[in-house]
C-alpha cells in the first residue's frame, strides 16, 4: 500500500514537472497616452529586452527585492518564515515573502484569489524555474516590473528617470530605480524627492550588509546627489500625464493639446511681462463645465527649471476672494439676502481665539451702504464677512466639502470668519470643480447658484471697483472671480463660461511675495485669454427659468415705487422680491449718488486708467437732462456715466436740467 501511494505520487509529481509551462508572453507595450482627438500627446521608451543585467542594477534589484534569488528554487522558505513572523508581531501584513520568480509569475498570469491563488502562485514559480535559467527568471522580470512615470521595464525606467542606458547606470541610480517597484508614486523622485533618497539609502544599506558592493564604492554611491532628467520623461502636458494610472499601450484622454500649447504659451508670455515683479509660477485648468473633463493642465511654467516640476493645479494656497461667491450663494439659498440687499460696507471688527480681527478692504476704502449685487461683483471684505456671519462659518466650511474641496481639514472654528477671505489653503482642480458644480447646480439651489453668476458677469455691478474695460469684460458670457491672498503671495482667477471652467493661479512656489500684482493683473490676464480661445458664439447667459425679475430702487434695495426718479431691475430666487416699496419721490430722492463727497479713489499703477473709470451716478425725474462736469469741464451726460481719471483734486458736479443741483470734493491718488 505505502509502496502503491509512493509510487502515485511519485507519477504525481513526475507528471506536475513535465507540465508544459505556458510561454511568458511578451513584454507589454510601452505606454502611449493619446488626447481626445488620437493626436499624441506622450510616449515612453519601449521596455526592451535586458538580456543580462549590469553587475551593479542586479546587485541592487537583489538587496531591495529578493537577495537568496540565486539560491531558492523559486520560492523562499526563509522569507517565508520571516515574513510570517514580522507579520504577526505587528498584527497586520507589513511584510511579503514572495521571490522575484514569484512576482513575474503573477506579473504575466491572473492569480486565483486566496490561499488557493497562493499555492497556485508558488506552484508556477517552482515549475517556471525548472524550465528557466536563473538569468532568465530576472531579465524577464527586470523587463517586466513597473517602475512608475508609465515605465515598464528597467531599461525604460533608467531613460525616464535619468536619460541613460542600464548599461550607463550607476550604483546609486540602480539602488534607487530597485526601490520603486513596492511604491512608485509615494517614493517618485519628482514629488517627493526625500522619500525617494530614503528609500535609495535603505537599498545601499541593505547591499552593505549583504556585502556585494565595496565600501568605497558605497560611500560613492551614498554622496552621489538625485539628478533626474531634466525635461519632461514623456512628451507634451507632463503634470497631467503624471496623474495618470496608466496601462500598457495606447491611454485615451480628455485633453487637447492644441488648446494645451495654447494656454502653455499664454501662460509663458504673461510671466515674461510680468518681469522684475517677482512672479516666477503660474498653473492653469480648464475642464468641460458639464462633465469636469480636464482640456488643458498647465502645472507650471517650465518642467526644466528647478522646481518646474511642483504641479500647482494640485498645490494648496490661500484662496483670497475667491470663495466669497460661495458665501453669497448659500446666503441666497437660506433667503438671508437677495442680490438688492443692502450690505454694509463700512469698518468692522470681531473677537477671535488670537484676539481682535479687523479686516480691510483691498483698496483700504469703504462704500458705505452697497447692495448685495455690487459687493459681491466688486469683492469687497467687509460685506463678505458681514453674510457669512448670518450664513454661519460651519454652513460654508460643509458647502465647500461638499463640492469638493479636500484641503480645509481644520474645525470651521479654526478658520472662523476670515473664512470668506480666503483664511485657508485650496487646490486650484478643486476650486475648478467646486466652481463647476455650482454652476451645474449638483450640491445646493441652482437658481441661486445661477444669480451668482449672473452677478459674477455683470459688468456694470464691477466697474466701481475694476472700471468700464477691465480684463474680466470680454464680449461673450464670462462670469469671473479673482483673489488675492494676504502679503501678494498668491492671485487667483476663476471664469465659468456655458462651456467651461477656468481656473489660473499665479504666484511663487516657494511663497514669496510678488510685487503689487493682484487677482486682477496676474491670473486674470490669463484667465482672459483662455477664455477667449474655448468661447462658444452665441447669445448665452446665466440665466435660470425660476428667477424673477423686478424694479428696485437701487439706494434703498426696496420695490421701486411709483415716483421714484430711479430705478432698476433685480432678480431674485421666487418669493423673496421685496414687497416694501420705497419712498423716495422726485423731490425727495438724493440726487447725487456717486462719488460721495470727500472720497478718495486709489489708482492701481499696474492698470490703465480707462480700466479705473470712476462711476458717475445720479437719482433724477425721468425726462430731465443730466450732465457731469469735472472741475467745471463738462465729462459725460445721462444718469449713470463714468469718468477716467486723473491724479489730485477734484470737484464733480451734478447738473439737471441745466442747474447745478449736487457737488462732491474728491481725491484720486496712485
Amino acid at each position: 500500500m505505502k509502496r502503491r501511494f509512493a509510487l502515485a505520487a511519485a507519477l504525481v509529481a513526475i507528471l506536475w514537472a513535465a507540465w508544459p509551462v505556458p510561454p511568458l508572453p511578451e513584454v507589454p507595450l510601452a505606454p502611449r497616452v493619446l488626447d481626445r482627438h488620437g493626436a499624441t500627446l506622450a510616449e515612453w521608451p519601449g521596455p526592451g529586452e535586458v538580456a543580462t543585467l549590469p553587475a551593479r542594477v542586479e546587485t541592487a534589484l537583489l538587496a531591495a527585492e529578493d537577495h537568496r534569488f540565486r539560491y531558492h528554487p523559486g520560492i523562499d522558505p526563509i522569507g517565508i518564515v520571516r515574513a510570517a513572523r514580522e507579520n504577526l508581531q505587528e498584527g497586520k501584513i507589513v511584510q511579503g515573502g514572495s521571490t522575484i520568480t514569484q512576482q513575474l509569475v503573477r506579473t504575466v498570469r491572473p492569480r486565483p484569489a486566496g490561499l488557493k491563488g497562493k499555492l497556485w502562485e508558488a506552484s508556477e514559480a517552482l515549475r517556471l524555474e525548472l524550465r528557466l535559467s536563473k538569468d532568465e527568471v530576472l531579465s524577464a522580470w527586470a523587463n517586466r516590473v513597473y517602475f512608475g512615470h508609465g515605465a515598464w521595464g528597467i531599461d525604460a525606467a533608467a531613460q525616464v528617470y535619468f536619460d541613460k542606458e542600464t548599461a550607463h547606470l550607476s550604483l546609486a541610480e540602480a539602488a534607487l530605480l530597485a526601490a520603486l517597484p513596492r511604491r512608485p508614486s509615494a517614493l517618485d523622485p519628482w514629488i517627493a524627492p526625500e522619500a525617494a533618497m530614503a528609500a535609495r539609502e535603505r537599498v545601499l544599506d541593505r547591499i552593505e550588509a549583504l556585502g556585494t558592493a565595496d565600501s568605497d564604492e558605497l560611500e560613492i554611491a551614498r554622496a552621489e546627489p538625485l539628478t533626474l532628467r531634466r525635461e519632461a520623461p514623456y512628451g507634451h502636458a507632463p503634470h497631467f500625464v503624471r496623474t495618470l494610472s496608466l496601462d500598457a499601450g495606447d491611454n485615451p484622454t480628455s485633453l487637447d493639446l492644441d488648446l494645451q500649447l495654447e494656454v502653455e504659451g499664454i501662460v509663458r508670455s504673461t510671466l515674461d511681462e510680468l518681469d522684475g515683479r517677482n512672479v516666477d509660477h503660474a498653473a492653469v485648468l480648464v475642464v468641460e463645465r458639464r462633465t469636469g473633463d480636464p482640456l488643458a493642465w498647465v502645472g507650471s511654467a517650465d518642467w526644466e527649471a528647478d522646481d518646474g516640476q511642483v504641479d500647482g493645479v494640485l498645490a494648496a494656497r490661500s484662496p483670497g476672494s475667491a470663495l466669497k461667491p460661495f458665501v453669497y450663494w448659500l446666503a441666497l439659498e437660506m433667503q438671508t439676502i437677495t442680490m438688492a440687499s443692502i450690505v454694509m460696507d463700512t469698518p468692522g471688527s470681531w473677537g477671535t481665539t488670537h484676539g481682535t480681527w479687523a479686516p480691510a478692504n483691498y483698496d483700504a476704502s469703504f462704500y458705505g451702504p452697497i447692495r448685495a449685487r455690487e459687493a459681491l461683483a466688486c469683492s469687497r471684505n467687509l460685506p463678505a464677512v458681514r453674510v457669512l456671519e448670518q450664513v454661519g462659518v460651519a454652513n460654508l466650511h460643509r458647502r465647500l466639502e461638499e463640492l469638493g474641496v479636500t484641503t480645509l481639514t481644520e474645525r470651521p472654528d479654526h478658520y472662523g470668519l476670515a473664512l470668506s477671505l480666503g483664511d485657508g489653503e485650496v487646490r486650484l482642480d478643486e476650486l475648478v470643480e467646486a466652481y463647476r458644480r455650482m454652476a451645474e447646480g449638483v450640491v445646493g439651489d441652482p437658481a441661486a447658484a445661477a444669480l451668482v453668476l449672473d452677478v459674477l458677469d455683470d459688468p456694470d455691478a464691477r466697474a466701481r471697483a475694476f472700471g468700464v474695460d477691465s480684463v474680466l469684460e470680454p464680449d461673450f458670457p464670462l462670469a469671473a472671480k479673482t483673489g488675492t491672498s494676504a502679503g501678494w503671495r498668491d492671485n487667483w482667477a476663476v471664469g465659468v463660461t456655458p462651456v467651461h471652467v477656468i481656473g489660473v493661479w499665479v504666484g511663487n512656489f516657494d511663497g514669496s511675495p510678488m510685487v503689487d500684482v493682484s487677482g486682477i493683473t496676474g491670473a486674470g490676464p490669463i484667465l482672459r485669454q483662455v477664455a477667449e480661445i474655448v468661447s462658444e458664439p452665441g447669445p448665452m447667459d446665466f440665466g435660470h427659468p425660476s428667477l424673477v425679475a423686478g424694479p428696485i430702487c437701487p439706494e434703498t434695495g426696496l420695490r421701486r415705487g411709483d415716483a421714484c426718479p430711479l430705478g432698476m431691475k433685480e432678480q431674485f430666487l421666487a418669493g423673496t422680491a421685496p414687497t416694501e416699496t420705497c419712498s423716495h419721490d422726485e423731490r425727495s430722492a438724493p440726487l447725487l449718488i456717486s462719488p460721495e463727497d470727500g472720497t478718495t479713489w486709489c489708482l492701481d499703477p499696474a492698470r490703465s486708467p480707462e480700466q479705473q473709470a470712476i462711476p458717475l451716478r445720479a437719482l433724477a425725474a425721468r425726462e430731465a437732462e443730466v450732465s457731469w462736469l469735472v472741475d467745471g469741464v463738462e465729462v459725460a451726460q445721462g444718469e449713470a456715466a463714468r469718468w477716467v481719471p486723473t491724479s489730485g483734486a477734484h470737484r464733480v458736479t451734478l447738473r439737471v436740467d441745466g442747474v447745478e443741483v449736487g457737488r462732491s470734493a474728491i481725491h484720486v491718488g496712485p
